[in-house]
């Protein structure tokens, strides 16, 4: 019997001993929710796979960057910096159920969603948490703590009047997706036209997952638009390119900033001749004027490609201006997300981006124009026009 119960007593204290480790371990690895004090999470919410990858890819990328680069530089204030990456997987309902993961998980802010309806969809649960959120794609930013790091369909409407006055065009049809991008582009082109005396002779749209647009196309055509301009991403925004160009319209057609990366340049190959986007000059920056911007897009440019082989664009841009803000809060002391959205709203001041420069004190929602350009493809590359 005492043999019994001694053995009986050494296996309680093994496993009091065990749960209590257990529990040290908890509290100290900052995972399921668990807070570490050396620890500051920032939590990113990215298309990695899905329709939208074709965006979302540079910006899982540039968390991998960026990981490996606060790794090397070490601590910030005695704190480690930790990204935590959710793929939504072009799925809105996914990426509220990885808002929600990201909430439990401690992060002081959010950079994300790659698509404008998935930045609306988490923006409830996050702002609501007290969290700041860097969107970057175009949303309506009425909520405290919204900060917009992609420009906004205002300033991509302007970039586009300077094009249309620089070529002499007053009559314009309009084409979009049928998505929250899409449908919220018109809005902000029609006050610019109108205060412009630009006419839009037609309004077409599309299903953001249809494969063919002939025949909207086709409706256009018949009011003999000077030039055609788009609201859409990749692949919808390459399809009623290549379409356009099947039908052989001979007149300018620009696209949105949503259309400036590789997948477009890759839909086009080869049959580009006409077609615009509005562009960062991220993706020029060796057609660029020497200066200060210049230099500060080529080196990011050079640390992207040294990683992975390919380069940036205007998607990798937009967040990796968001995750540097957040750090240019963290570096002034600021370690919870309440310090960090007062920060970037009242002492911020004026940031000189990868998009562009951002006064974010200001009521100018996004980057202002200055990062940004009508490009146009000269042998399958992006050619700047101005």
């Amino acid at each position: 019997m005492k043999s019994y119960i001694k053995r009986f007593s050494s296996i309680a204290f093994i496993l009091v001993l065990l749960i209590s480790l257990s529990a040290c371990n908890a509290a100290t690895s900052g995972g399921n929710g668990a807070k570490d004090d050396n620890v500051i999470k920032i939590g990113a919410i990215f298309a990695e796979t899905g329709p939208a990858s074709t965006l979302g890819k540079t910006q899982v990328n540039l968390v991998k960057l960026l990981q490996k680069q606060l790794d090397e530089q070490g601590k910030i204030k005695g704190k480690k910096i930790e990204i935590v990456m959710q793929d939504y997987e072009t799925d809105d309902t996914k990426a509220v159920v990885a808002a929600d993961k990201l909430i439990s998980e401690g992060v002081v802010a959010v950079v994300g969603a790659t698509q404008a309806s998935t930045s609306m969809a988490i923006l409830p649960k996050i702002t609501a948490a007290g969290i700041p959120l860097m969107t970057v794609a175009p949303v309506k930013p009425d909520a405290k703590g919204i900060f917009q790091m992609a420009p906004s369909n205002l300033t991509n409407s302007k970039l586009i009047l300077k094009f249309l006055k620089k070529h002499n065009i007053t009559k314009v049809a309009w084409i979009n997706a049928r998505d929250g991008f899409g449908v919220d582009g018109l809005p902000s082109f029609e006050k610019v036209a109108k205060e412009n005396n630009i006419d839009i002779v037609a309004h077409e749209e599309f299903d953001a997952t249809a494969t063919d647009m002939t025949v909207q196309l086709t409706n256009i055509r018949k009011k003999n638009p000077q030039a055609v301009i788009v609201w859409s991403r990749t692949p919808g925004a390459g399809i009623v390119a290549r379409n356009f160009k099947s039908l052989g319209f001979d007149i300018p057609m620009i696209q949105s900033s949503a259309s400036a990366n590789q997948g477009f340049l890759d839909q086009v190959k080869d049959n580009n001749e006409n077609l615009y986007v509005i562009g960062s000059k991220l993706s020029v920056v060796d057609q660029l004027p020497d200066g200060d911007q210049k230099e500060r897009l080529k080196k990011f440019r050079e640390d992207y490609r040294a990683m992975f082989n390919s380069d940036p664009d205007n998607f990798t841009a937009h967040a990796a201006d968001g995750f540097n803000l957040i750090l240019e809060a963290i570096k002034a002391g600021n370690t919870s997300s309440k310090d960090i959205q007062n920060y970037l709203k009242k002492k911020a001041g004026k940031y000189e981006g990868l998009t562009g420069t951002f006064e974010l004190q200001s009521n100018y929602v996004g980057p202002y124009e200055d990062g940004f350009a009508v490009l146009g493809i000269e042998n399958n590359q992006w050619k700047y026009e101005e």
